[in-house]
């Protein structure tokens, strides 16, 4: 909402999105690669939802990766709606 040409949003979320997705694991397990791309990888927050699915769709529900990821997708929620609920005031006021 905030660019100023709509071409520019392609590129953006291009530019966000591809590195969260490499270092989530998303693609491959973490634990696969090298130790320190394990260790960069906790950093991304996007990381813990992705190990969560992972322990849910093999049945392991009662795991630190299902907590954490929990934890981790209930803070996204409440930031995509406290910075959707702010954007969408101020455009319409």
């Amino acid at each position: 909402m905030r660019m100023e040409t709509p071409g520019t949003f392609g590129p953006a979320i291009n530019a966000l999105t591809m590195p969260s997705m490499l270092l989530s694991g998303l693609m491959r397990p973490m634990t696969l690669g090298p130790a320190w791309l394990d260790v960069l990888s906790h950093l991304m927050l996007f990381r813990y939802p992705v190990d969560a699915v992972r322990d849910a769709y093999v049945g392991s529900y009662a795991t630190a990766h299902m907590l954490y990821g929990s934890l981790v997708t209930v803070g996204f929620v409440v930031l995509a709606v406290t910075v959707g609920t702010r954007v969408f005031r101020t455009a319409g006021a």
